[in-house]
């Protein structure tokens, strides 16, 4: 081949590789990732939440942790009440519930990786009828920094996460009647559907199935 083909087929070969990469960009562009937002209104000593989070939203983030992102609002049907510049809340399943609600909001709060914080959450919520000591355990296990959200647990700032996240539930159309309350991409249909499966419910939604859902 002599030197002039040899460049010749050279810029082609270049040319045609430039031509593969822009197109790539150019379907990436087109078809970004897809990510489905999960909502969980749950209470900590709730047994179907607690059996929602370790059965079904810890195996799905799992599977599609690249394609969905997932809210906690541990609150339920608490009630808040504001009295000289403090919180004081009631909640459905007692006292204990209240502290395991605040010690997760603190966990939300702290916890920026949320692969760590739906594993720390889950080692948690099965067996929070002693929440401080538990969130101990967990942390322990799962190398979280006990003493940061016990911190916050034990000062204002876990009684106004909790507020907030009463004021989040609050502000649910239509108001939640069940809990845990699911919502995928800011719909509350199909509840039943979602709590018997909801890898299944949040695999329907893409336009493009990830691995997770194949």
């Amino acid at each position: 081949m002599s030197i002039y083909l040899q460049s010749l087929w050279i810029r082609l070969h270049i040319a045609e590789e430039f031509l593969e990469s822009k197109s790539m960009l150019i379907e990436q562009k087109a078809n970004p990732k897809e990510i489905i937002h999960i909502t969980v209104y749950y209470e900590t000593l709730c047994p179907d939440s607690r059996s929602f989070f370790v059965k079904h939203l810890l195996p799905t983030y799992m599977k599609l942790k690249e394609n969905v992102e997932v809210t906690l609002i541990p609150y339920g049907k608490a009630m808040t009440t504001q009295n000289d510049y403090t919180y004081e809340f009631k909640c459905q399943h007692g006292p204990i519930e209240c502290q395991g609600n605040m010690i997760h909001a603190c966990a939300i709060d702290l916890i920026k990786d949320q692969s760590l914080l739906l594993n720390y959450l889950s080692c948690m919520i099965k067996n929070n009828i002693e929440p401080v000591n538990i969130m101990e355990v967990c942390a322990q296990k799962m190398n979280v920094d006990f003493n940061v959200i016990l911190k916050c647990y034990s000062g204002a700032k876990g009684k106004e996460l909790l507020a907030r996240y009463g004021e989040m539930t609050s502000a649910l159309k239509p108001r939640i009647s069940f809990i845990p309350t699911i919502s995928l991409n800011n719909s509350v249909k199909d509840q039943a559907k979602i709590l018997r499966n909801l890898l299944q419910e949040v695999c329907l939604l893409f336009k493009i199935k990830p691995e997770g859902c194949l």
